[in-house]
């Protein structure tokens, strides 16, 4: 395992990488507030929503924790240590890296339609720039990248637990919107679409190709 110096070190760098990369999505002030008109949100629960929301914030703690308890956060039981698990964590803060690019990239390219509710307003259009050229749920699978990332940079098991509830709420958020899409009269028939061009939280092996005329 790497020196609790070095750890602090990685615990510093995943909040410079994650700042950076919400700076980055940040700029675009014109194109940010919610949507005009109406909505129509997927009837989600609160508490689900809630649990969603809490998960994220214990893996944007842990670092902290790192920061503050170094000797106790990086001792049994909380991390494992086992042979060449330096290269494990140097696996780990680079997901986290990936994982601080594509939320700025993905947050970006969402806009004024970036929100934690799933909802759509009466001028919701299907984003398909950035990251959504390929991937229609991005910020997911942001998510899932860093908690994973965090777990490894840190050796910690227990940082699994949050990973697999980002993981199995990232599913059922992802199939509660693609639902709202899918029942919406304007946006229906093109988000079929959309789908068939885009993975739900990688980008599809091989898009097809439409032959030329």
């Amino acid at each position: 395992m790497l020196s609790v110096l070095v750890s602090q070190g990685l615990a510093l760098g995943v909040y410079a990488a994650l700042l950076g990369g919400m700076a980055y999505g940040r700029p675009p002030t014109r194109g940010r507030g919610p949507g005009t008109g109406p909505t129509v949100a997927a009837g989600g629960s609160r508490g689900l929503e809630a649990l969603w929301l809490g998960s994220i914030a214990v893996v944007g703690l842990y670092p902290i924790l790192v920061l503050l308890f170094p000797s106790r956060i990086l001792a049994a039981p909380w991390a494992l240590g086992f042979p060449a698990d330096s290269i494990v964590q140097g696996i780990g803060f680079l997901l986290v890296l990936i994982a601080a690019v594509l939320v700025g990239w993905a947050f970006r390219s969402l806009g004024r339609f970036a929100t934690v509710e799933i909802r759509l307003s009466q001028d919701h259009t299907i984003v398909r720039e950035g990251p959504y050229a390929r991937i229609r749920h991005p910020m997911y699978t942001a998510n899932m990248l860093l908690s994973f990332g965090v777990a490894l940079t840190f050796l910690s098991a227990v940082m699994l637990v949050p990973f697999l509830l980002i993981v199995g709420l990232a599913v059922m958020r992802a199939r509660n919107e693609e639902a709202l899409f899918r029942a919406s009269p304007e946006l229906g028939p093109s988000y079929a679409s959309y789908v068939t061009e885009t993975g739900r939280f990688l980008p599809l092996a091989a898009c097809p190709r439409r032959s030329a005329p």
